[in-house]
């Protein structure tokens, strides 16, 4: 399992995706790699080509006006058409060419955070902040159930 933060810590509520690495870093979850990337889809695809659970992080800009609000996807169509990375291609690009290249990880699962604030500067907002620590919960019940192996019943 690996888990990606993309975004940057220097553009506010951008650095959602980092600041859960950072969380999970804290939390030394057996089996998993973390990594931060900028976004970048051939990045995001070398990072996530070979896992068996690739998991996603990123912030987003929504006109909903919800900042801090979690949404948990697990496949290409999830992408919400009204929400956009604040990178260049985004997220949905390098999953499109990830298929189209046979680079996708067996499960891919992505969450989103809605963002406020992307302007210059270290610091999330409030809301995202709050966001992140859920996030980073989610993620740890998946990677400690991932990990736990079937007992009772007829295979275990």
């Amino acid at each position: 399992m690996i888990v990606i933060g993309v975004g940057n810590e220097l553009r506010h509520d951008d650095g959602a995706g980092p600041a859960v690495i950072g969380e999970l870093r804290d939390r030394r979850l057996k089996g998993v790699t973390l990594a931060v990337s900028d976004g970048e889809p051939a990045r995001l695809i070398d990072l996530w080509a070979e896992a068996d659970l690739a998991v996603v992080v990123d912030a987003v800009q929504t006109t909903s006006g919800e900042p801090g609000r979690v949404r948990e996807l697990d496949s290409i169509n999830g992408v919400h058409p009204g929400t956009s990375s604040s990178h260049a291609l985004g997220l949905g690009a390098a999953m499109r060419l990830a298929e189209a290249l046979d680079r996708m990880p067996g499960r891919l699962r992505i969450y989103s955070i809605e963002g406020a604030d992307f302007g210059l500067g270290p610091g999330l907002s409030a809301p995202v902040a709050q966001a992140v620590t859920e996030v980073a919960q989610r993620i740890t019940t998946l990677a400690r159930d991932a990990h736990r192996k079937p007992t009772g019943g007829p295979d275990g």
